[in-house]
Parts: C-alpha cells; sequence; structure tokens
C-alpha cells in the first residue's frame, strides 16, 4: 500500500475552501496533518470559525491553527487596495446582496477550540521536525507561509512541495490584472515564488475548466448524508453567486477552486496543460498590482520555479469529488 501524503491545508475557509477541507479529509490517500487559517475571503474572526464548522460537520480531530489577521504589506497603503470588500450585487427581489462567500456557512457554530499555538509558529516547528515529507496546500493568500519563510528560511529545505490554488494568466477575478489569493498579499505570494521549493500553481485558467454543475450537486444532495448536504450547499451558494457574478461557459456550473489544488496533490493527472516556467508576482501598487507574470518564452531571464497549470480534466475532478464525499457516512 502507498503511503499517504502528508499534507497541511491554509485556508481563508469560505465556499470552496470549505470542499477542499472536507475532501482532503475523506481521500483515503490523504494525510491532512492540520489546518491553518488566514484573511482572506473574509476577516480572520469569520474564516477560522468556518474551518472549525466544517471540522465539526466531519466529526473529525485534525488540529486548526488561527493564522495572520492581515497581509504583509499592502494594506498598510489604502491605495493599493481601495475600498474592495468582496464580490458582491444586489439582485432585483432579493433582500440581501448576492456575494461568493457569505460571513459564515451556513453549519452550526463550532463546539470545539481552534488550537493555542500560531499557525506561523506551528509551519516552523512542524516543518523543522519533519522527514521532507509535507506537502503544503495554500489555498488562500500565502502571508502565513511567507511569514514563516521570513523568521526562518531553513523551513524551505524541509518542504517536499507547494501545491497553491491563485493567480492567473490569461484568467483574473478581482482586478483586471489580478486574482484575488495573490492579490491580497503579493508579497507574500513573491516570497514564497523565491523560496526555492517545488511549486506547483492551480490558477484561475485550470479551476474554470473544472467547474461543478447543478446536476453534480444535487447528487451530493442526494447521498443524505450531513457533508453531501454541506458540499451541496456550497456548490448550489457558488453557482448561484458565479451566475451573476462571473458566468461560466455553462451556467448551471461553478468552479470550486481549492478543492482542485487539493485533488491535484494526490492526483497530477488531473491537470492536463501546464508549463514549467518563470512566475514572479506584481507589487508596484499600480494597475497591474498583484498581477500574476507567467513568462511565456522558450528561455526565461530568469531560473523557472514553477509548474503553472493551464487546463484541467472536469470530469476526473468531479469523479475524485464525489468519490471522496461518498466516504463519509453519517
Amino acid at each position: 500500500m502507498a503511503e499517504k501524503r502528508k499534507i497541511i491545508l491554509d485556508v481563508d475557509t469560505g465556499t470552496d475552501d470549505a470542499i477542499a477541507i472536507m475532501t482532503a479529509y475523506l481521500d483515503p490517500d490523504i494525510d491532512l496533518l492540520a489546518v491553518c487559517s488566514v484573511a482572506g475571503n473574509k476577516p480572520l474572526p469569520y474564516t477560522t470559525e468556518n474551518t472549525l464548522r466544517v471540522r465539526d460537520v466531519l466529526r473529525a480531530d485534525f488540529p486548526v491553527y488561527r493564522g495572520c489577521a492581515t497581509a504583509m504589506v499592502s494594506t498598510l497603503l489604502p491605495n493599493r487596495h481601495g475600498g474592495y470588500s468582496g464580490q458582491r450585487t444586489q439582485v432585483e427581489g432579493m433582500e440581501a446582496p448576492i456575494e461568493i462567500h457569505t460571513d459564515y456557512l451556513e453549519l452550526p457554530p463550532s463546539t470545539r477550540p481552534v488550537e493555542k499555538e500560531h499557525a506561523v509558529w506551528y509551519y516552523i516547528d512542524t516543518l523543522l521536525r519533519s522527514d521532507g515529507d509535507i506537502t503544503l496546500v495554500p489555498v488562500g493568500p500565502l502571508t502565513n507561509l511567507a511569514m514563516a519563510m521570513r523568521l526562518e528560511p531553513a523551513i524551505c529545505a524541509k518542504i517536499r512541495e507547494i501545491v497553491l490554488m491563485g493567480g492567473g494568466c490569461y484568467r483574473t477575478n478581482t482586478t483586471a490584472a489580478a486574482e484575488f489569493n495573490i492579490w491580497a498579499d503579493p508579497e507574500a505570494a513573491q516570497i514564497v515564488m523565491d523560496s526555492g521549493c517545488p511549486i506547483r500553481i492551480i490558477p484561475l485558467d485550470a479551476t474554470h475548466r473544472a467547474c461543478i454543475n447543478a446536476d453534480e450537486s444535487r447528487e451530493f444532495r442526494a447521498l443524505g448524508t450531513s457533508v453531501g448536504k454541506a458540499v451541496a450547499d456550497c456548490v448550489d451558494h457558488r453557482i448561484l453567486a458565479y451566475s451573476h457574478l462571473q458566468p461560466m461557459e455553462r451556467l448551471d456550473s461553478a468552479p470550486i477552486h481549492d478543492a482542485l489544488a487539493v485533488c491535484a496533490v494526490v492526483h497530477p493527472e488531473v491537470i492536463t496543460k501546464s508549463i514549467f516556467t518563470r512566475v514572479d508576482i506584481d507589487i508596484s501598487g499600480g494597475l497591474a498590482d498583484g498581477q500574476t507574470i507567467v513568462d511565456p518564452r522558450t528561455y526565461t531571464d530568469r531560473p523557472r520555479n514553477a509548474d503553472f497549470a493551464l487546463d484541467a480534466d472536469r470530469d476526473l475532478f468531479a469523479r475524485w469529488m464525489m468519490d471522496c464525499i461518498r466516504r463519509f457516512q453519517g
């Protein structure tokens, strides 16, 4: 039997992070060591509470560590982030505005506490003691990981691989140039890009090619389990929000960005097209602030540092999600 892949998830838990946590915990080939929270989709108290709620619905025992509440640098300059407060819109006939991530997931309040140790120190302590066999899967802003790398650079040599969700080459979602996770803390993202660790990037270019649709959501709900319902609720919410804010090619579908990164850890074949090249992050503060700069040239000026995904196998991803969620009984 192959050894399970040890991973640490780093999340800013909204709907797709929630599904990423559930699939990572339920995949039989993954050993989920811990989940770290970070500010991103929502402020840290919400993302941490949502993470704890997901752990409760799974009846799981993995530890949850609270991480950084603010970006490293970018929020110090108001002109960089302007008045951005999340993607939302008011729809006629609906009382509340539609947004991709609500403050709280529609799950019961958590009943168990977060760990006392800060996520950054957890990274440092755990990685330094490891055999170099831990894969990091950050699917929110990269603040926690970058802070750990700054405090103790020796951890970089102890990371097996980083599989992160973020960025976009041909697709963006927060500004004309940038995807949210990278835009939220571009300095942190550049620190990770410069770390020398093996990096795979699962950007919008790939996640938008692997949407989950309403028919599949009904299949999750039909499982009749608390986790099946939670996944269906998240997918249905995302389909509604994306239909108004970022319509996909198939209108009754939505990307589950973060879960695709988890899938790629144990099923790298889910990524059907990628380029190994130089990836940097714009930290200038101008119109391209937070842009993921993917060098398309055969001969790059700087050393190649990341494998950047451009396409994904939607059907494989959907089957994997169902296989994971079906494993939960209760």
